[in-house]
């Protein structure tokens, strides 16, 4: 593992160059990292482009004023990618495939911002959702038929290596990885995005090691799993622990019998409200109840505050509403009242998330992609289910997936192109 980045040593150290431009050298860092991923265009170091986005998005989900620049950067860069997709080697499969389920879902994002008191906002973050979709598909399909394995083992090394930075730090710099002085959040934001990281993660290691075994060593891939479950226990998200373990039960039994499998997770979504119900006493009874902080659960840790006031004016935009960024607007007006209830963020949930900005046509439109581009990689895996089953719980308690520009969203992006293409599935020559 060690020699493999030792390797690759120049490309690390250009994406720790973009770092520490950007730590240390102020504005400069908005010219210097787009013009030296135009330099690396010109390189054909595709790789290296897409590692140094996921990085800097990750970066930007940090609360640490170090990494401030990445916020501003993630939108300069990804009007990069918007030229790049244009000038980029495309090959023979539809270069707008995953995006064109989306179409719909856009065309009433777009609509529903005339009019909008936070149109201009509302744009910018439709624009940045388009070029996500179109761009880093043909680039993972790009990087799978030239350079797959050099592709697949460096997308999880750049994971390994941020949640490794942040196991470290906890031990020499704890107050950089601690939020709010008591959970550890490693370089994320907070600890529920340690959490969705964890979960997204796991399932893209899960994957890759799954269908490209020969990548990693058996005691490199102990490491790794060691890794990310030890950030996912330190960081404590409910949602992240119980996203991950879906998936891992869900992988498992789809393995074995996709029918089974399905029946079983389908009856766990169904008795969902019964273990909820229950859970306080479940957990109580196993020893567990200051790990899982049942005290914050008798208010959803304020997460039913606001999704009182989302209902509220979801009721008053029904079938359509004022696009993307709406329920920022919204959520502002009450900010003195959620922090009197102890409620930080948004409305930690996709789909109410959605609903407040597209109304419930364009919630469903926005479901339609999505499901569209898991049936497509299901034709060539069923075990990408494991990934929705997961992912379901994740959005329900989360609200990562209406936003475009974060660690998160990309992961899934790459996942669903990869198992979405053949050459994904293919043996090396001699295998």
């Amino acid at each position: 593992m060690i020699n493999q980045i030792l390797y690759e040593k120049n490309n690390y150290l250009t994406l720790l160059f973009w770092v520490l431009v950007g730590a240390f050298a102020g504005p400069l860092v908005y010219v210097v990292v787009p013009i030296h991923m135009l330099i690396l265009k010109q390189k054909g170091a595709w790789l290296w482009i897409l590692l140094g986005l996921w990085l800097v998005l990750t970066l930007s989900d940090s609360r640490q004023p170090v990494f401030r620049f990445a916020v501003n950067l993630k939108t300069a860069m990804m009007l990069v990618m918007g030229y790049l997709f244009l000038v980029m080697p495309k090959d023979n499969e539809d270069p707008i495939r995953f995006i064109k389920p989306f179409i719909p879902f856009f065309v009433v994002a777009f609509v529903s911002l005339i009019g909008s008191p936070v149109a201009f906002e509302g744009f910018q973050k439709a624009v940045s959702y388009v070029l996500l979709l179109t761009v880093i598909p043909p680039m993972v399909n790009l990087l799978l038929t030239y350079e797959r394995e050099r592709f697949l083992y460096h997308l999880v090394m750049v994971g390994v290596i941020v949640l490794v930075t942040g196991i470290v730090l906890r031990f020499v710099a704890p107050g950089f990885v601690i939020f709010g002085g008591e959970r550890y959040s490693g370089l994320l934001g907070n600890p529920n995005g340690m959490g969705i990281y964890g979960f997204m993660f796991t399932a893209l290691f899960t994957i890759v090691i799954h269908f490209h075994r020969y990548l990693f060593t058996r005691n490199q891939i102990i490491f790794i799993y060691a890794i990310i479950f030890a950030s996912l226990i330190m960081g404590g998200s409910r949602g992240g622990l119980f996203s991950t373990a879906l998936f891992i039960g869900a992988w498992f039994l789809l393995r074995r019998d996709v029918i089974i499998g399905f029946i079983i997770m389908s009856a766990i979504f169904i008795s969902y409200q019964y273990v909820v119900a229950n859970f306080e006493a479940i957990v109580t009874s196993l020893g567990l109840a200051d790990y899982f902080r049942l005290e914050t659960l008798e208010t959803g840790s304020g997460r039913l505050i606001v999704a009182k006031i989302a209902w509220k004016h979801i009721q008053e935009n029904y079938w359509f509403s004022h696009g993307f960024a709406f329920n920022e607007h919204i959520l502002a007006q009450y900010k003195d009242y959620f922090e009197q209830e102890g409620h930080q963020g948004n409305v930690h949930n996709s789909w109410l998330t959605m609903w407040m900005d597209a109304g419930l046509v364009g919630l469903v439109l926005f479901a339609i992609g999505w499901l569209t581009n898991f049936i497509r990689a299901a034709k060539f895996s069923p075990l990408v289910w494991a990934v929705f089953f997961g992912l379901l719980l994740s959005i329900s308690v989360e609200s990562w997936l209406v936003a475009s520009l974060n660690p998160f969203t990309i992961v899934l992006v790459i996942i669903l192109s990869m198992m979405g293409n053949p050459a994904f599935y293919n043996r090396r020559v001699g295998d």
